[in-house]
């Protein structure tokens, strides 16, 4: 069981592997259930070459959190197993509440994933396997849930939604880094993790239930990225990642839609079959889906139709038909890779989508970065046909989403830079100073840009944990 877990021996077996390597539904940003990762606040190409930094609020451990902004307050948590709430204008803390000790043995710990906020909460769920909801004002925990009893590595990095009552975790492991760990220290090691995506109450914390994604004796299929949901159909969209060892299952590597209040299956469309891979077992390509799914409507033949659209490690984005699961259009926006392609969500408005890529980069082996400079691109929704790409235009590679703000299109890298691209033609129109890698999802609010930083080296980070407000007054 995870609760009698020797934490002592997987620290000095991942010590020696570093050697040796060296509430509401429309929360947030403008995320919203869509995923769209975009808004019309005050932020825009007239006025981005105003912004200047408002603050900065240091946290002992990493943020690679997105910011939750909503009634005045940011809200977030680190890799430490602290959760926060700052105030938005000044950056002063509000309140902070010590959740959990991490498992620092593991490569990443603590809170690594993004939480969400509804009926008057702050949900949260760790690494380590437990979800928690805490009062938004005070910080209170109201409840503790452990949402992985099974397993001894299983845990999330996902980033949460709350809808109509429900909390939706996307469930994960450390067994990948494990088991390549093992195999450097010359130990067997047979992955027994199997993905699932749970539903808790939102008050109680209560399992509501719980999809399967992989039955035994398959292993792996995480699900690690986000959710969209679409109210209308009822219809929750995600997608999962690869096996670990034995045989590739049907769900790996998929994009899937099931019913929102039960988890029944709606569909499921396999992207790539046949990926089984760990560092100890890389038999397959490891092309699993990293980001989330985005949810829009585009023009088709002169007739509106509704798109589900995820990016894949692989470099490619995919369009498929909602209702169906078909797949309609997909465009190659960069080159595959341990650490992407294609590793977080793209933005959608109009009818375009715009999405950033690496290209071959892997950030587990501290490679640098800057030799991986990433694409940025401009998609018909409709078509998949291009509208404008700027290659290889931002030194470093990425692991958070951009934000598609009025006519520009903001994204971060691992170098700590942020351009701005204009979404007319993609010239760059703004490029911030400099600041320690930039690990979250950007998320503007008002005139104001919130971003986290902080990524260790052994995964071609630097810098420290940190919440950065920028403001364009």
């Amino acid at each position: 069981m995870k609760k009698s877990i020797l934490y002592s021996s997987l620290l000095a077996l991942t010590t020696l592997a570093a050697a040796q390597t060296a509430g509401t539904d429309s929360p947030v940003g403008g995320m919203g259930l869509s995923n769209a990762h975009a808004g019309t606040g005050g932020l825009n190409a007239q006025n981005v070459n105003k912004l200047r930094l408002a603050w900065k609020f240091q946290a002992p451990g990493y943020v690679s959190h997105s910011p939750l902004v909503e009634g005045g307050q940011v809200y977030f948590a680190d890799w430490s197993g602290n959760a926060y709430a700052v105030n938005a204008a000044s950056g002063q803390l509000t309140w902070k509440k010590s959740l959990e000790q991490p498992v620092k043995a593991f490569p990443w710990h603590g809170f690594a994933g993004t939480g969400a906020l509804g009926q008057g909460m702050l949900f949260e769920a760790s690494v380590e396997g437990y979800a928690f909801g805490l009062d938004q004002t005070t910080g209170e925990v109201k409840w503790k849930t452990d949402f992985v009893p099974e397993s001894q590595y299983g845990g999330s990095i996902s980033t949460l939604l709350y809808h109509g009552g429900l909390v939706y975790i996307g469930v994960s492991s450390v067994e990948e880094a494990v088991a390549g760990a093992m195999k450097r220290a010359g130990k067997p090691f047979a992955p027994s993790f199997r993905g699932k995506v749970v539903a808790l109450d939102a008050a109680s914390g209560k399992i509501v239930w719980e999809k399967s994604l992989v039955s035994a004796p398959g292993n792996g299929v995480a699900m690690w990225g986000s959710f969209a949901l679409d109210p209308a159909s009822n219809t929750l969209f995600f997608a999962t990642g690869n096996n670990y060892s034995g045989k590739s299952t049907t769900l790996s590597d998929s994009i899937m839609a099931v019913n929102a209040k039960t988890g029944e299956t709606v569909w499921a469309t396999q992207a790539t079959a046949f990926d089984v891979w760990t560092p100890a077992t890389p038999t397959g390509p490891d092309v699993d889906f990293a980001a989330g799914p985005n949810l829009f409507s585009a023009q088709v033949g002169g007739q509106s139709r509704d798109f589900v659209g995820i990016g894949q490690k692989n470099g490619i984005y995919w369009a498929l038909d909602r209702s169906s699961g078909e797949i309609v259009w997909k465009h190659t926006v960069g080159y595959s890779g341990v650490g992407g392609g294609v590793r977080a969500e793209a933005s959608v408005a109009n009818g375009k989508v715009y999405v950033w890529s690496n290209n071959s980069f892997d950030d587990t082996t501290q490679l640098n970065p800057a030799e991986f400079p990433i694409n940025v691109k401009a998609i018909d929704g409709g078509s998949g046909s291009l509208i404008w790409a700027r290659p290889k235009v931002m030194a470093a590679g990425a692991t958070g989403a951009g934000y598609l703000s009025n006519d520009i299109y903001l994204v971060g890298t691992l170098s700590g830079l942020i351009k701005a691209f204009r979404t007319s033609d993609g010239q760059v129109v703004w490029t911030s100073g400099s600041h320690p890698s930039i690990a979250s999802s950007l998320v503007v609010s008002g005139d104001q840009l919130f971003f986290g930083t902080g990524v260790p080296a052994r995964f071609s980070g630097q810098g420290q944990g940190m919440i950065y407000a920028y403001t364009a007054r």
